[in-house]
């Protein structure tokens, strides 16, 4: 299996996991807080919206370019 394949199934079970999350935030609010609420507590820092911002770059770089 190569790099790429394993990379990519990495950021697979991430999108699998942000989704799991947001089915368990409508199940049980009062124990699993929306994303929505998590990011507009995360995104009150300057520092944590630039590295969403570059994180989001590096994500489009590496697997929209060049390809």
């Amino acid at each position: 299996m190569s790099t790429r394949v394993i990379t990519e199934l990495g950021f697979a079970l991430i999108v699998l996991a942000a989704i799991g999350l947001g089915v368990a935030s409508h199940v049980a609010p009062k124990r699993v807080p929306k994303l929505t609420s998590v990011l507009a507590v995360v995104m009150r820092r300057r520092s944590a919206r630039i590295a969403f911002v570059l994180a989001w770059w590096w994500v489009g770089w590496h697997f929209f370019v060049g390809h």
